[in-house]
C-alpha cells in the first residue's frame, strides 16, 4: 500500500510534467486571469471616487398598515404583468383581492 505522502509526492510530478510539455497553455492559465485582474485593478485607479454624504432615507412603515394612509401610495394603482399562464392568473387575482382589501379602490384589475 502506497503512502499518502508518496501518492502526492507522485502526482505532483505528473502535473509537473503536463505542465512542462504545454508550455503554451500553462503561459496562458497564468497570463490571462493576471491580466484580467490588471484591467480591473487599473479601471479601479481611474474611477473617481464620489463620497455622498447625503443619503435617501425612507421612513418605515408597517407591512399590514392601510396602503391608502401612506401619502407615497395614494392615488389610483394598476397593477401589469406580462407572462399569461394559469399559474400567473391566480397570483395576480389573488395579489390584487390582497390589495383592494388594504386599499379601498385604489387598485384596478
Amino acid at each position: 500500500m502506497m503512502g499518502r505522502l508518496a501518492q502526492f509526492k507522485l502526482l505532483l510530478w505528473k502535473n509537473y510534467l503536463l505542465q512542462r510539455r504545454k508550455v503554451l497553455v500553462t503561459c496562458l492559465e497564468i497570463g490571462l486571469p493576471t491580466f484580467f485582474a490588471l484591467i480591473l485593478v487599473f479601471v479601479r485607479l481611474n474611477v473617481e471616487r464620489v463620497d455622498v454624504t447625503n443619503a435617501t432615507v425612507w421612513s418605515d412603515f408597517a407591512v399590514n398598515e392601510r396602503l391608502g394612509s401612506s401619502n407615497w401610495m395614494s392615488g389610483r394603482w394598476q397593477i401589469y404583468f406580462t407572462p399569461n399562464s394559469t399559474t400567473t392568473q391566480f397570483v395576480m387575482e389573488l395579489t390584487v383581492k390582497r390589495l383592494k382589501s388594504l386599499c379601498n379602490g385604489c387598485v384596478s384589475g
